[in-house]
């Protein structure tokens, strides 16, 4: 049975292309309907293929991904122990491989529970294919999907054996901070609930009324004459969420700092935000509209960009996402860059937030556009990223 199977599997493998759509269409019916054996022989075949010089292999790069997606989103154990002997890719080089891990940590786990994942991925499974790479990633996406990593073992230790190895993910705590409370999943959420926000509408989405300026508060803000003290080490942390948009596609961004020897009292920050020599306002534009904003909800913003893919390129998955929106908070809110996320979490809850409205010119309002500010504790500094991408 299997010496058939596995003929006609290498039959249609070795036409190409014209029996990659065939077999594409084939996984998602073999994997969803529970025919695992079938799935285990095309992954081994599309192994052996990979070590094969001559070989073309973009159609079974593609028929890899789609095995590997249709296992990742099928729950239980069985589907999962098929995927850890699977080869991450066939594509050779590390940054290919690295974001399939990326992107399959993400994957497995909103597909699985953590009852399911914790003894195939973490247990003494022989013959698993995971790496630690795929393992860090795959635990941090637990603790963004609110797993209790406490309530398991093996999480736990993985998690103190990143911070031995100064992993890059050590820093990520393994529970949901206050600021991201809003990443819980709500009780009774449809099914394709998620918490990312479309970045190029997240002012319109605001559930709170824009900052109007009264003569006022035009009058006292006048009195207030911040400077821009931007460095290239604060610019760089503040827009770690939004850097693919910049590496991998056609991205700009802005990110600026300002002291004002006057305390900005938050009541007042509208008026002397419109006074500050902005990238993305230049002098003389009308100032967009501005919105209060709290903690969770910048947050949610830093890390859908993160995540999301720009015009072109790949997002950050989870895992690297949130690493980077933390830096980009911490960036913000004038945090060393080594210091603990505890800290920086401490100073996001204390500052005070705005989201501005991607209005002018500078911004491309496709569909990747991005303007917070944050009144730092004490009033004195004021920190500003925005960006945009456009295909």
């Amino acid at each position: 049975m299997h010496s058939d199977t596995t003929r006609r599997i290498r039959e249609l493998l070795d036409r190409g292309h014209p029996a990659a759509s065939v077999l594409g269409e084939e996984i998602q019916h073999r994997v969803s309907s529970g025919d695992l054996e079938w799935a285990t022989l095309l992954g081994a075949e599309l192994a052996r293929r990979a070590g094969q010089e001559g070989e073309d292999s973009s159609a079974h790069a593609f028929l890899l991904d789609r095995l590997q997606t249709a296992l990742a989103t099928t729950a239980g154990q069985p589907s999962l122990r098929v995927l850890m002997r699977l080869p991450s890719g066939l594509r050779t080089g590390e940054p290919a491989r690295t974001k399939t891990e990326r992107r399959l940590a993400q994957l497995v786990a909103l597909g699985h529970r953590p009852a399911d994942i914790v003894p195939v991925v973490y247990g003494e499974q022989l013959g698993t294919a995971a790496s630690d790479e795929f393992r860090a990633c795959l635990l941090h996406e637990l603790v963004l999907a609110g797993a209790a990593v406490p309530d398991h073992p093996l999480l736990r230790s993985f998690g103190e054996a990143l911070v031995a190895r100064e992993h890059p993910l050590a820093p990520l705590p393994l529970h949901l901070l206050p600021a991201e409370r809003a990443l819980l999943r709500p009780p009774h959420a449809p099914h394709d609930w998620t918490w990312a926000l479309p970045p190029a509408t997240v002012a319109n989405h605001s559930d709170r009324p824009e900052l109007r300026v009264s003569p006022e508060m035009r009058r006292r803000g006048d009195a207030v004459d911040p400077v821009e003290t931007t460095d290239a080490a604060a610019a760089g942390a503040m827009s770690a969420a939004v850097r693919h948009w910049l590496e991998e596609s056609n991205g700009t961004v802005a990110a600026q700092e300002f002291w004002s020897a006057s305390p900005v009292p938050p009541d007042d920050f509208a008026a002397v935000f419109e006074r500050l020599p902005l990238t993305a306002w230049p002098t003389g534009e009308t100032r967009p509209r501005l919105h209060p904003a709290t903690s969770d909800r910048v947050l949610r913003v830093l890390l859908t960009a993160a995540v999301r893919s720009p015009a072109y390129g790949s997002g950050m998955f989870g895992a690297y996402g949130r690493l980077a929106a933390w830096r980009s908070l911490g960036g913000l809110v004038g945090t060393a860059p080594d210091a603990p996320i505890s800290r920086t979490a401490t100073l996001v809850e204390q500052a005070h937030w705005f989201i501005a409205d991607p209005s002018s010119d500078w911004f491309h309002q496709v569909a990747w556009d991005l303007a917070v500010a944050a009144l730092r504790p004490g009033g004195q500094e004021i920190a500003v990223l925005t960006a945009t991408d456009t295909d």
